[in-house]
């Protein structure tokens, strides 16, 4: 399996952590890449070591920060993402009609 490891901002979304940015890696990876992460993350917070982050942080521990996110091995496709586009236009033309009518209709009541 492939992964990527982000961080939880709890509050501002997700972000990639520095100098791992959107790397993707392999199961024989993820450990070692796991303890870098968090490195990194004590290390911007200022902490020399993850027990001081840790200490610190009793409520949002650092194993809470990290978000591991697996990856699809099957590539989704270019049909499925046609599709989800074309369904995306036809709903906001079928919108868009329905308002002109509504317009149309109105317009149409108004006029001597």
């Amino acid at each position: 399996m492939s992964y990527i490891i982000l961080r939880d901002t709890f509050g501002g979304g997700l972000k990639t952590i520095y100098g791992i940015g959107l790397e993707v890696f392999d199961d024989n990876q993820l450990d070692e890449w796991i303890i870098s992460a968090a490195g990194v993350i004590a290390e911007e917070d200022g902490y020399e070591d993850l027990k001081s982050y840790n200490d610190d942080h009793k409520d949002f521990p650092i194993e809470e920060t990290l978000v591991i996110c697996n990856l699809l091995t099957n590539d989704i496709g270019s049909d499925y993402i046609r599709n989800v586009i074309k369904n995306n236009m036809d709903k906001e033309t079928k919108e868009q009609y329905a308002l002109y009518l509504k317009l149309k209709e109105k317009f149409e009541k108004d006029t001597p």
